[in-house]
């Protein structure tokens, strides 16, 4: 019997066909020697005696076996690819095959082609379909060189075999019909005296009951099926061959299913023609429960698509049902007693854990909102207003999961820009966006690492139209930072000067009314509140270039800023081209730079073919010393006001540029050939906006904050020209504010991690040479960068090298009084007990089978069971509670029983202090779901995707008492089998120094 059990292995399957009537034609014997006597495929001599063979039968099957008979017994050690060839006359090559000699007749030589799999268990068989082949036995009588093919006794083959084949002919199945099947398991028989299983039957597995914990399915088919519909023999999978657990018994209704992970292995049995697959469940079967009424069953169901090589389906699909073991389980205590660090998910909690206490950490928030996780090339928006969780960009629990939120308000929205994560991750490509009003306050409460960008930097003013009625709009600055300025509006003639007469040029600003005159002018950029965040008293800001032409009296020849008021007075306006083209070439003004840590500069203007100063003040940038930026505020403290963005650029001013008269030419532009001196070409233009400022960013973890991203606070550049275009420019907006705390904080070694540079001024006039006319808005001032660790405090010159601006730029761009250090300090973090920095907390792994030990015998997990059923309360007996130190109380208390602090009949700690969020020094949450399969990474498990070992829809909410665990899903096919706990602590609380320390908890489960 030929028998291959193989998994991912390459298996010979080659099928015996009927008799063909094979004879030698006369050759007998060879007269001694070895001869070829017949063959499978009506082989025949040419000329009778030593004659060469050749084949009747030349279309053959895939899977074809080629049996030849010899004249004596032969030598299988002779028998090879060169001794007995087969070749793909296309490509030369050899197909893969086997050798053996037949079991009762050893003058038989069989030939298998052999069967391999691909990576889905697809068979692919030895021949190729439609390719044909040259069968090759090397002979001595036809002057063949050799090798050949032996007897047992030495003698050389003497006669050749030399066939063409073409593989036409399908797949051979050598039984005929529709295949059958039959399952078996293992039933318990008997069980010893502690209720172990101790002796054990195969029996049919239809309707079969007590089947065992472990037991194996056994199907056997009565044919050589392809294993392509039966089982992935690389994978151990099936698609084909399920097995579920059915948690109330009735079969009849599939929808509370659950798969059983486990393995599948075939094997194939060509002699006999039979297929044997066999599963093996990972961790065995769960018990069938406490409801003798409704036990649970074991489904195992078989697709009709199942096939043997013939495809032929099968007779026999569809389910069948057994019943498992019913086990006894004790009441387990899960102790929890912080003594080392191995139930500790430090991903998701900060506080110390360990030692024998759980005490709290030093800030990173709550953690109220679970995970966000962003992955690469997604970006999520968050507003600091008002935020919406339940907008569909959260709806993908791989990246925001709200079964996690702890407590969530209804409706679900976070307001004022705090925003508290248990876990954040943002990978490489994936960005975090703040925007509002409000600076963003990101607290992790365990780990958050930066691959990818966190950004609040401030929007750059949008290249500009000058023709537009409207000056440029300023964009949206970063979180808690300043507008920039918009430009000034263009300006309309008609009611200017009896010069436009004859013009028509309706805009929005009547130049004659002075609230609208202000306009035309670039407006300011939106400072920063000084003293504080609290203040409305804004400095620092850029200024909006004034306009060109001023509005003037007309007594005031002499103010040589204003438009001209009647035709006397255009020598006022025309001084400077009126040898020219006696038009106007004075620009309005450009916009400056707003100013946070070092101050923000004016922009820079030339008139058209002369290099003289414009005819409006250039305005100077923001101010930095009006922020009094001492080692207080640049602490950056958000709960000192000091956490603020940055303030924006100012917008370029309107002008008149290119407006002509008809005045004489090289001469004095306020005479003419004839007639009066009139305005023969009006020209107005609006300006571009300025840049916006970067936000403010406050990011604390708990645990540990690392950048290998970037973290963008930038201000936003000022507006610029459009092409052939004549806007003045904006300046730029200025950088903003990043505060980073946590007990570790680690920034990569690179530049350019953390930017809080200033935006640079637009560029006007669309031309960058000063003969033609040139403008440049004001060059912003960097904002600032604040670091905090534990002790030892990081080193602003090392960790300056990886901030934008560096010492380098800042020197460059001001000077050699210039330092890293007017952008970065850095101190230790101590953790501040107010507000949401307050608060921290720690998160456990998931408790599993392997954390519940039976109490008899400690050493030896609690397996094979399908929920967990928590204890509830009792009189003697809590379903939960921890041992924790008081202040005060030399002995541990209960938190949830009597204790020392409210004496006998007292309340309980928990109804003291409280347990709600915000309103206790500590609380404790419980959170379930169900696994398939064991956790080999219980502090590291997948939630969600292909990979997770968690069924969709059985994770939990967070809840008070684990007794909701297991009614927390209606359907009791999702009741939980693992669970985890979460303990927060704040700070704030007046209790908090009170309850100085967790020593265990307690927590008493049935498994079921």
């Amino acid at each position: 019997m030929d028998v291959s059990n193989w998994r991912g292995l390459t298996l010979a399957l080659g099928l015996a066909l009927p008799a063909m009537g094979c004879t030698s034609g006369g050759g007998g014997d060879g007269g001694g020697g070895l001869t070829i006597v017949s063959c499978s495929l009506g082989c025949s001599s040419s000329n009778g005696t030593g004659g060469q063979f050749s084949c009747g039968i030349t279309d053959v099957y895939l899977n074809q076996e080629i049996r030849v008979t010899f004249s004596q017994p032969l030598d299988l050690s002779s028998v090879s690819n060169n001794s007995f060839r087969m070749v793909e006359i296309r490509t030369g090559k050899t197909p893969p095959g086997t050798f053996r000699l037949d079991g009762v007749d050893p003058n038989v030589l069989i030939y298998r082609p052999q069967l391999t799999f691909d990576s889905t268990g697809n068979p692919i068989f030895g021949l190729t379909r439609d390719e044909t082949y040259r069968l090759t036995i090397p002979g001595t009588a036809q002057g063949d060189l050799g090798p050949f093919i032996r007897s047992k006794t030495g003698e050389v083959l003497q006669t050749r075999l030399l066939c063409t084949l073409l593989a036409s002919r399908g797949v051979f199945d050598a039984k005929p019909g529709r295949p059958r099947h039959t399952m078996t398991v293992t039933r318990v028989q008997t069980y010893d005296a502690n209720n172990k299983p101790e002796t054990f039957k195969e029996v049919a597995a239809a309707g079969a009951n007590q089947v065992h914990r472990t037991s194996e399915i056994k199907l056997v088919f009565d044919d050589v099926m392809n294993p392509g519909t039966l089982v992935n023999p690389v994978q151990g999978t099936s698609n084909t061959i399920t097995v579920k657990v059915d948690p109330d018994g009735d079969p009849n209704d599939p929808a509370d299913q659950i798969a059983i992970d486990g393995e599948f292995s075939i094997t194939l049995d060509q002699v006999n023609l039979k297929t044997t697959v066999l599963f093996r469940p990972t961790v065995g079967y769960p018990s069938s429960g406490s409801d003798l009424a409704k036990p649970r069953r074991i489904v195992v169901e078989l697709s009709s698509t199942i096939a043997d090589l013939g495809d032929n389906v099968l007779v026999t699909p569809g389910t069948t049902v057994f019943t498992p073991e019913r086990i006894d389980f004790p009441i387990v205590e899960v102790d929890e007693q912080f003594l080392n660090t191995a139930f500790e998910d430090a991903v998701h909690g900060g506080s110390p854990w360990g030692n024998g206490q759980l005490t709290g950490g030093l800030g990173g928030g709550s953690g109220a909102l679970g995970d966000l996780v962003i992955p690469a090339g997604e970006t999520i928006v968050l507003r600091t207003d008002s935020e919406d969780f339940s907008a569909a960009i959260f709806s993908d629990p791989a990246v925001f999961n709200v079964g996690n939120v702890l407590d969530p308000p209804v409706p679900f929205q976070v307001d004022g820009g705090i925003f508290e994560f248990a876990r954040l991750l943002i990978e490489a490509g994936g960005r975090l966006r703040f925007e509002g009003p409000n600076p963003a306050r990101l607290y992790v409460r365990g780990e958050c690492i930066v691959q990818g960008t966190i950004d609040v930097s401030g929007a750059a003013g949008l290249a500009h139209d000058a023709t537009s009625f409207a000056g440029g709009i300023a964009g949206s600055p970063g979180p808690g930072g300043g507008r920039g300025g918009d430009g000034g509006a263009r300006p309309d003639g008609e009611n200017w000067s009896p010069l436009l007469d004859n013009v028509s040029d309706p805009g929005p600003v009547d130049p004659t009314d002075p609230a609208q005159y202000a306009l035309v002018n670039g407006q300011d950029g939106v400072g920063i509140p000084f003293p504080d965040a609290t203040s409305p008293v804004l400095v620092a800001a850029g200024f909006g270039g004034l306009a060109w032409p001023q509005p003037g009296a007309l007594a005031a020849p002499n103010d040589l800023i204003h438009f001209p008021a009647d035709r006397d007075d255009s020598l006022t306006s025309f001084p400077y081209s009126r040898e020219v083209l006696c038009s106007i070439n004075a620009p309005g003004g450009p916009g400056s730079g707003g100013a946070y840590a070092r101050s923000g500069f004016g922009g820079s203007s030339y008139f058209i073919g002369v290099t003289i100063p414009p005819r409006v003040p250039i305005e100077a940038g923001g101010d930095s010393a009006l922020l009094a930026l001492d080692d207080v505020a640049r602490r950056l403290s958000p709960d000192s006001g000091h956490l603020r963005g940055g303030s924006g650029g100012g917008g370029g001013g309107a002008h008149l540029l290119q407006t002509r008269v008809n005045g004489l030419l090289l001469n004095d532009c306020t005479k003419t050939g004839s007639g009066p001196l009139e305005v023969v070409e009006f020209v107005p233009y609006s300006g571009a906006s300025g840049g916006s400022a970067g936000g403010a960013l406050q990011a604390q973890a708990g645990r540990r904050l690392v950048l290998n991203g970037e973290i963008n606070a930038s201000g936003g550049d000022g507006g610029s020209t459009q092409a052939n275009s004549l806007a003045s420019p904006g300046g730029g907006g200025s950088g903003g504010a990043v505060l980073l705390q946590s007990p570790s904080v680690v920034v990569q070694s690179v530049p350019n991690r953390i930017n809080v540079a200033g935006g640079i001024g637009g560029i006007g006039f669309n031309t960058n040479t000063a003969a033609n006319g040139r403008a440049l808005g004001g060059r912003a001032g960097p904002g600032l960068v604040r670091i905090e660790k534990q002790a030892p405090a990081l080193v602003p010159e090392i960790e300056g090298t990886k901030v934008t601006p560096n010492e380098a730029a800042l020197v460059s761009t001001y000077g050699p009084g210039a330092s890293i250090r007017d952008v970065l300090s850095t101190g230790v973090w101590t953790g501040v007990g107010e507000g949401p920095s307050g608060l921290s907390g720690a998160q456990s792994c998931w408790f599993s089978e392997r954390d519940l030990v039976d109490p008899d015998n400690p050493l030896e997990p609690i397996q094979n069971f399908f929920k967990l059923e928590f204890e509830e309360d009792g009189v003697d007996e809590l379903g939960w509670d921890m041992s924790v130190q008081l202040q005060g109380f030399a002995d541990l208390q209960s938190y949830r029983g009597e204790n020392d602090l409210t004496g006998p009949g007292g309340q309980s700690l928990q109804d003291l202090f409280g347990s709600d969020l915000g309103a206790a020094p500590v609380l404790v949450r419980f959170q379930g779901a169900k696994a398939i399969g064991t956790l080999s990474q219980p502090c590291n498990v997948k939630l969600t995707g292909l990979e997770s070992p968690i069924i969709p829809g059985s994770l939990t909410g967070w809840v008070r008492h684990p007794r909701l665990l297991q009614t927390f899903h209606a359907d009791p096919g999702l009741a939980p089998n693992i669970f985890r706990f979460m303990v927060i602590w704040d700070s704030n609380d007046p209790n908090y120094a009170t309850l100085q320390a967790i020593d265990r908890i307690q927590i008493r489960v049935r498994p079921d």
